[in-house]
């Protein structure tokens, strides 16, 4: 009997080591499931990063058009109180070019294009490289609206010289309309109040 009771003693001294290590293993646990909690509050984090950082990148180009008006281009006087959209491609008509965003695409002389850039001759209302350019930009912005999830709108902004000759503006809103742009707006400068 004696024997017997040697085994137990052993066994529960064994059990009381065991209870030590088992809890010595879950306080190293503890310490362990902590990481995951924090790389948790580290994702959370980071996508709220992100999220600031894309409204601010759509707020920063919110903004009114910034024209810079010079003997080329002057804009006609309006009282309108609305402002052109950011997701508009800027179309500009100066005397003596027309550009699409700041790339130039076709020169301006005596008010007309050159009929060699129409496509059909002298009567033709398609300049061929404005809806070259357009073109491409309508695919830029499509490729855009696919991975934002938006939508193109196929809005274009006519900044044009007020003295621009009546065709050339109907030639180059008929360029726009051909390569998928087909809605408006026209800028100018916003007359003080009477």
């Amino acid at each position: 009997m004696a024997d017997q009771t040697k085994e137990i003693e052993l066994t529960a001294e064994q059990r009381h080591a065991f209870e030590k290590k088992k809890a010595a293993a879950k306080a190293r646990g503890a310490k362990h499931r902590k990481e995951p909690k924090q790389a948790h509050m580290l994702t959370s984090l980071m996508d709220a990063l992100t999220i600031i950082l894309c409204f601010l990148l759509k707020s920063v180009g919110a903004e009114p058009l910034n024209i810079s008006q010079s003997d080329d281009l002057r804009l006609p006087k309006s009282t309108t109180l609305l402002n052109p959209e950011s997701d508009s491609i800027p179309v500009t008509i100066t005397a003596k070019a027309i550009l699409v965003g700041v790339n130039h695409v076709v020169d301006v002389k005596g008010g007309e294009v050159d009929k060699s850039r129409k496509k059909g001759g002298e009567t033709s209302f398609l300049i061929t490289p404005l809806f070259d350019a357009l073109q491409e930009e309508a695919q830029h912005q499509k490729n855009i609206a696919k991975i934002s999830g938006g939508s193109f709108e196929g809005l274009a902004a006519v900044i044009a010289d007020k003295d621009t000759p009546y065709r050339l503006l109907l030639e180059v809103l008929y360029t726009a309309g051909q390569a998928e742009f087909q809605k408006f707006k026209f800028a100018v400068v916003k007359k003080k109040g009477d």
